[in-house]
């Protein structure tokens, strides 16, 4: 008995050794650049071993924690992330491609991929946070211009107060692990909705993993005519496109939308192949998922 006591007492160690010898890798993985606690949030600047820096909201910084940017040191205008590559394929939707609308910058990738891209595009983003803005500019090289315009407040705010129509609408504002209920609502859908031009698109990033997931797709099921979805490889993501009018699309159809695209505006990503391998063949909305409101029903 004692010999057996003794052999998990030596596991139990084992175990707890391994753990903390992990968990000390992943932090030497890591060298902090800069951390501030910002009016919403902890925002930490990482570079990693392997030549990638990172902004990190509220982290504990074990390599656990969502990645809400990252960007090459040697490349830092390529798209480093699945998920934002996969939102790129939002622009061969859209009849015209003239004024687009963020919602949320974090580390500015995308920002900077599609004014390379596209640079007599009027690109503007909203930022709630100002120090992830002052941030994007210090750490992750992001240049505002006269095409290239942040506006620091609130995204539904934002929405609900203009007066413009966008091409393309990218919905990307995250808190540490969740869209805020405020940007998931039919309400704030039907918003966003009437600031679409004619032919125009929005594209959201949602997560599998949020227990509401469904909710959501189901409340843009509500507000649009028509849903696609893209699921990138190795992602806990999932990109939603919904046009303001219905296309009967296949994926082949978008395809070759991509491909015509990329001739005139070759942007590296393999659209046509990313849309072929990785859209959902239909939407399948779970009959339990419920539309999300402003006001929650008594």
């Amino acid at each position: 008995m004692r010999s057996s006591s003794a052999i998990r007492r030596f596991g139990t160690v084992f175990v707890i050794a391994a753990v903390l010898l992990l968990i000390l890798i992943g932090c030497l993985s890591y060298q902090i650049v800069y951390q501030v606690r910002s009016p919403f949030q902890v925002v930490t600047v990482v570079d990693t071993s392997h030549g990638f820096r990172r902004l990190i909201f509220d982290g504990q910084l074990n390599g656990l924690d969502p990645i809400q940017s990252e960007m090459s040191l040697s490349k830092p205008h390529d798209l480093v992330l699945s998920y934002t590559r996969a939102m790129m394929a939002a622009l061969p939707l859209a009849d015209h491609q003239r004024r687009i609308l963020l919602i949320g910058l974090g580390g500015a990738s995308m920002q900077k991929f599609l004014h390379d891209l596209l640079p007599e595009t009027a690109l503007e983003t909203v930022e709630i946070d100002p120090e992830v803005v002052r941030i994007a500019r210090k750490f992750f090289g992001f240049k505002p211009d006269d095409n290239q315009v942040v506006h620091v407040g609130d995204g539904r705010a934002f929405i609900e107060n203009s007066k413009k129509r966008y091409d393309i609408i990218f919905l990307d504002a995250y808190g540490p692990d969740s869209i805020p209920y405020s940007l998931a609502t039919q309400e704030f859908l039907e918003a966003v909705r009437d600031r679409l031009a004619e032919g125009g698109v929005v594209c959201s990033n949602l997560l599998t993993r949020n227990p509401r997931f469904w909710d959501m797709v189901k409340t843009y099921a509500e507000v649009f005519p028509e849903l696609q979805l893209i699921k990138p490889p190795r992602s806990g993501n999932a990109i939603l496109f919904a046009p303001l009018d219905r296309l009967g699309l296949t994926a082949e159809v978008w395809a070759r939308e991509a491909a015509a695209f990329e001739e005139e505006h070759p942007t590296g990503l393999k659209l046509p192949m990313l849309v072929r391998r990785h859209t959902e063949d239909r939407v399948r909305i779970p009959e339990r998922a419920e539309v999300l409101r402003d006001k929650i029903p008594d």
